[in-house]
């Protein structure tokens, strides 16, 4: 299957290999199936959305779901 996934902030550069955004997964795949592919550091996964909606890391994907993954805030003030 494919998802259409999006980086946000550090984790960008993870996508790199992928300019399309388009990550092509094993079926069945749950987001941390898709964050351990790309190399993401787990521990450092914040924020998930699938299709707009909030999720955790053991939530399913399906084919052509759009995936964002957020690391911790940075910054402030």
């Amino acid at each position: 299957m494919t998802v259409k996934v999006k980086l946000i902030s550090l984790f960008a550069k993870y996508l790199e290999p992928y300019p399309d955004g388009r990550v092509d997964l094993d079926e069945p795949a749950t987001v941390r199936t898709l964050a351990e592919y790309l190399g993401l550091p787990i521990p450092r996964v914040r924020i998930i959305t699938v299709n707009g909606k909030q999720e955790t890391l053991d939530s399913p994907l399906a084919h052509e779901d759009l995936v964002y993954i957020f690391p911790p805030a940075i910054g402030g003030g």
